[in-house]
């Protein structure tokens, strides 16, 4: 049986993404897809799963390295998060790249392309503004980017504390 649940995440909070991920596979529910806030689970009780999501550029090299180390991949998203999952009962590693510079490069790379899609949502907008005319529409688009520019500067927030943290 398969079942969807909806939960938002920041990209800062993947440690929280993962919890919530495992926790749900130590109920029988198995993560098997992501789709803008959408998770698709597989149920399955006799089985129990760890999940870790990995923000890296995706490569045949890249996803060796996880398999080797016996995790298998799930799904990617934005072609950029990428989930993993592996047997609880398995021996090893719980979790790859626990080490500091590896967590501080990884969110490096977040602060990058997150400011890359500020940038993009910021330049898609100037139009709406050069052509303002103060129509309910206008409006309403303007909201949404004000509220996007909110999430973002949350976001950016988050990350650069966290990147304090791993100095």
């Amino acid at each position: 049986m398969t079942i969807k649940k909806i939960r938002l995440f920041l990209a800062s909070n993947i440690e929280k993404e993962e919890k919530w991920l495992t926790d749900m596979s130590s109920k029988g529910f198995h993560f098997q897809k992501y789709y803008f806030g959408v998770y698709n689970f597989n149920q399955n009780p006799e089985e129990e799963y760890i999940y870790q999501i990995d923000f890296n550029e995706a490569s045949q090299e890249y996803f060796s390295f996880y398999k080797e180390a016996g995790w298998k991949h799930v799904d990617s998203s934005m072609g950029r998060f990428h989930y993993f999952k592996k047997r609880a009962d398995q021996p090893g590693v719980k979790k790859l790249y626990t080490d500091l510079e590896s967590m501080k490069e990884s969110v490096q790379r977040m602060l990058q392309f997150y400011l890359m899609m500020f940038l993009l949502l910021i330049c898609s907008q100037a139009g709406l503004f050069l052509t303002w005319h103060g129509h309910p529409v206008q409006k309403a688009v303007a909201a949404l980017a004000a509220f996007g520019v909110v999430l973002y500067l949350c976001l950016f927030v988050s990350l650069k504390k966290k990147l304090q943290f791993y100095k």
